[in-house]
């Protein structure tokens, strides 16, 4: 299971992106944010194109900043208190724009809710107050036709799950390779296994060992 959160982390304040913007009286969004520990760096969307004076000004607040086009920056900085604590959360950042006040809201990825809860917790012990704003379960990736066709193919030759069925005979039937068909396989037990468990309300512990 993975879920889209919508979460709001109040700093202190020492966002240098957000602050060197707004100083500039822009209105603007994060579209991505690759959080670090020590830099992370922002995909910066304006509402106004790009010109001399802004970038020179956020040059001099000590950001690099890369014109992508008249109106999207790259910019790297020196990661907030926010940033440095999402980047050790185990949790996927797909992008952030301010809130209020000294409020980010980021957009993040989390592979089920007990990762979440460990994530704000520790978000929480770092200092940043946070909440969650919204939050939805994405849909699981269905089995594609070929892999559904090999195992609607497995299960047909006489039980290729009790071993009667080897994969060397599977994959002379399929004309594919042996890793082929068994990477194959494994991909469509784990959406089908993943699935099932889904539709009978039990949550899959993804922090299991591999």
């Amino acid at each position: 299971m993975v879920l889209k959160v919508i979460l709001e982390a109040h700093r202190g304040g020492d966002c240098r992106v957000q602050n060197a913007l707004k100083a500039f009286n822009l209105n603007f969004s994060i579209a991505r944010v690759n959080v670090g520990d020590e830099v992370s760096t922002h995909l910066v969307k304006l509402d106004k194109p790009v010109d001399r004076d802004l970038l020179n000004y956020l040059r001099r607040s000590g950001l690099k900043v890369n014109v992508i086009d008249e109106e999207t920056l790259w910019v790297s900085a020196p990661s907030c208190s926010a940033c440095r604590a999402l980047s050790r959360a185990g949790l996927l950042v797909e992008g952030g724009k301010p809130g209020n006040e000294d409020s980010i809201v980021y957009t993040v990825l989390s592979p089920g809710i007990k990762r979440l809860r460990t994530s704000i917790r520790q978000l929480r012990s770092s200092g940043v107050k946070v909440r969650v704003l919204d939050m939805e379960q994405l849909p699981m990736p269905s089995p594609t036709e070929r892999q559904l066709e090999v195992l609607l193919l497995a299960y047909k030759m006489g039980g290729y799950f009790d071993r009667e069925v080897n994969l060397k005979e599977l994959a002379k039937q399929l004309g594919l390779s042996i890793s082929t068909v068994s990477e194959l396989l494994r991909k469509t037990l784990k959406k089908v296994v993943m699935h099932y468990f889904e539709e009978i309300g039990i949550t899959i512990d993804e922090d299991r060992p591999k």
